[in-house]
């Protein structure tokens, strides 16, 4: 029994041996000087560390692994300063030679077919930019001399380049189509938008939808080795950030339309939610971290994005959770709080108007100083458009109030005024066991995330969340908009 067991366990070594595929890169760089050099890896358009080699007297140097993922990686011979080019690892054995005057456009190719079909792609687009760029700088010239004739010719020949460059990326993937130099290549061709084949109202709009519905017609997204390269992520920050509509609901239609043909914890799953879950909450667009929630809800927070380690999702979940209530669309967490007396309690649900601009700031905040005297001068001339009805509920945040009532009288503030007093502040529970206020009001700055101000925030007849973090030159702008909407 013993032996059988012993034999048994040989076995499956050995089949556990023969499954592990080992990849070899050997590179040899001319002008080499370093003594270590470095394989990065792509996550979306970062690069990391995979593995570290000892370079030889001889600029030499070998990369050894088992069971590498496929896909574009970069070879990194120097840090001071950073130089890189991208190879394939598609297959297990891999050679090649450049020098360091010229990375890229110098490599021979001694091993690895997918590679020889790349870098010749490299260096022929190298030499059509080498082509090319002498041509814009003339056209530079003839445009700042108002040369127009010459300006039009060299616009011709530019074009032809181009052109050609385009036929040729399309000639290559073509013939290679099957390989991953093929589907690389072909991810980077522009989807060519036909005529209309009908009568259509707009003809434009038409194009629009058709380059929008067939974007990814070139990708292939089902081969998961497309999304370990910068070009993956640049086509997703393309398409998400530049052709959709930057509408929070838009984008994430077309989010969930694109994950679910993604494999699941894949390599262009991951670099997505990286991509998507970041990129709308940098923008300056308004509402966009209406996306970072959606993302983290659909794909990080309910364990999709298994990759991710639960402690770094349960610190990521109170930050979402903080920002849930007070999405545009969302009703407005009410207020009930006490107005310049300090007796009489106001409640934002019955600011019984079209619409209700709800603002926090502090008299003595510095830009609050320079921005509610231009939010008051925009509230009183909307009274003069009948169309438009706005009241102004204004919350102060700071703890001395007489201040605060000196600045709404010199500034003639006649819109509703409240704050948490100071003695709100001390005995709370006072007030909410006489039924004042309530506890979502006193945690205000908490729900609305209120720590710095002006914070300004316009709801609807219903309460609900329409605009949020505008100045008072965008009011009357948004105002207006949503009128002609209703139009």
């Amino acid at each position: 029994m013993k032996n059988i067991f012993i034999s048994f366990l040989l076995l499956t070594l050995s089949l556990n041996l023969l499954s592990q595929q080992k990849y070899t890169i050997q590179v040899k760089i001319k002008g080499l000087t370093d003594s270590l050099a470095y394989l990065g890896t792509y996550t979306g358009k970062n690069l990391y560390f995979y593995d570290t080699a000892v370079v030889n007297k001889d600029g030499s140097f070998t990369f050894v692994n088992e069971d590498m993922p496929h896909g574009v990686y970069a070879v990194i011979p120097s840090m001071k300063p950073p130089k890189y080019f991208d190879i394939l690892v598609n297959e297990t054995s891999i050679s090649l030679e450049t020098d360091m005057n010229n990375l890229a456009g110098n490599v021979n190719v001694k091993k690895s077919k997918e590679n020889k079909l790349f870098f010749e792609y490299v260096h022929f687009l190298e030499k059509q930019a080498k082509v090319k760029k002498p041509i814009i700088e003339e056209r530079q010239i003839a445009y700042d001399s108002n040369e127009t004739e010459k300006v039009t010719e060299l616009n011709k020949r530019i074009t032809e380049i181009d052109s050609a460059v385009i036929k040729y990326q399309i000639d290559v993937s073509e013939k290679n189509k099957d390989t991953y130099f093929g589907k690389l290549i072909n991810m980077s061709i522009e989807i060519k938008i036909p005529e209309p084949n009908t009568i259509v109202e707009d003809t434009n709009k038409w194009k629009y939808d058709y380059y929008t519905n067939h974007f990814w017609d070139n990708v292939d997204l089902s081969d998961d080795r497309l999304g370990k390269s910068a070009l993956f992520y640049n086509q997703m920050e393309t398409y998400f950030m530049k052709v959709i509509v930057q509408i929070p609901d838009t984008i994430n239609k077309r989010i969930d339309e694109f994950m679910n043909k993604l494999t699941p914890n894949g390599f262009m799953m991951k670099a997505a939610v990286e991509f998507l879950a970041y990129a709308h909450a940098k923008t300056k667009i308004m509402g966009m971290e209406s996306v970072y929630v959606h993302v983290a809800d659909a794909y990080i927070l309910n364990g999709r994005s298994a990759w991710i380690e639960e402690d770094k999702i349960e610190k990521l979940r109170p930050k979402v959770d903080k920002l849930r209530p007070t999405l545009i669309g969302k009703i407005a967490p009410n207020i009930i709080l006490a107005d310049t007396s300090e007796k009489k309690w106001m409640n934002l649900a019955e600011v019984n108007h079209e619409y209700t601009m709800l603002i926090f700031w502090a008299e003595d905040c510095g830009h609050c100083k320079k921005e509610i005297p231009k939010f008051k001068k925009v509230y009183d001339s909307l009274k003069e458009i009948k169309e438009i009805d706005l009241e102004v509920y204004a919350v102060c945040t700071s703890i001395e109030n007489d201040d605060w009532r000196k600045f709404i009288i010199e500034n003639d503030l006649d819109w509703i005024n409240v704050s948490d007093f100071q003695d709100m502040r001390e005995n709370h529970m006072r007030y909410l066991a006489e039924h004042k206020t309530t506890l979502e009001s006193i945690n205000y700055r908490n729900i609305y995330d209120v720590f710095v101000t002006p914070v300004a925030y316009l709801l609807d007849e219903n309460k609900k969340i329409v605009a949020k973090q505008f100045d008072s030159e965008q009011l009357k702008q948004i105002l207006e908009v949503m009128e002609k909407s209703k139009k």
